[in-house]
């Protein structure tokens, strides 16, 4: 009968994994540092951190008849932080719960997904129908399961917070991304309405994915369905 688990190494193709996601930046949104490298390049901060701990009795532990020596050291388990924030984390980790730091993971992953596929597009009509095919989805699932005094149920409250999760929140970085990466092709206005749109972002995230209750609430903004529109 297992009562314990000690610490596995971590395999090459997992070490593999985890530099490629983490971008060269630490996974810690709030993070002051940043960068895993100094500015030569001759030295680096990244340190692997356990989301649920390496062994039995570390921050964030779990039985170990739900997480295994070897689920431990599994990819999906390991987020990576520069040496400050792993300190941080783990001297307090009841300030940095297993989910806020799977969150941290998620956005991280598609920080560095988003970057590497965002598409240069040749018209407005390209861009508009990337961003707005997205906001389509954003839109169908906010009229089906968004917060309403009207339908106020604990299962519209689970759907709405899934689908945020999994959809809405990926779908405006992609927005964001695609935006910023073609802001030429954005008039002065637009551009205004895109900054606005990022802020919403960033504050839905803080707030859903981070737990972050403090940041702002700026709402989306309407003008987004029209952006990239035919000019007349």
């Amino acid at each position: 009968m297992q009562t314990g688990c000690k610490r596995t190494a971590l395999s090459t193709i997992t070490k593999r994994l985890l530099w490629s996601e983490s971008g060269g930046y630490c996974a810690n949104p709030s993070c002051s540092t940043g960068r895993l490298f100094t500015d030569d390049s001759t030295a680096d901060f990244a340190e692997m951190a356990h989301i649920i701990s390496a062994s039995t009795g570390g921050p964030r532990d779990v039985s170990a008849t739900l997480m295994s020596a070897d689920d431990r050291a599994h990819h999906s388990n390991i987020v990576v932080l520069c040496a400050n924030c792993h300190t941080l984390v783990d001297k307090a980790p009841n300030l940095y719960p297993a989910e806020m730091m799977q969150n941290w993971k998620a956005r991280r992953q598609r920080a560095v997904q988003t970057a590497a596929g965002v598409p240069d597009f040749s018209d407005r009509g390209e861009a508009r129908n990337y961003v707005s095919s997205r906001l389509d989805t954003n839109r169908m699932i906010f009229e089906l399961y968004g917060p309403s005094d009207d339908l106020n149920t604990d299962e519209r409250a689970a759907q709405w917070n899934r689908h945020l999760r999994r959809t809405i929140i990926p779908n405006n970085a992609e927005i964001v991304s695609a935006l910023a990466k073609n802001v030429t092709l954005l008039d002065s206005d637009e551009q205004r309405i895109a900054q606005i749109f990022a802020i919403h972002r960033d504050e839905l995230e803080a707030r859903h994915l981070l737990g972050d209750w403090t940041a702002g609430s700026q709402r989306f903004p309407t003008e987004m369905n029209h952006i990239l529109q035919e000019r007349d």
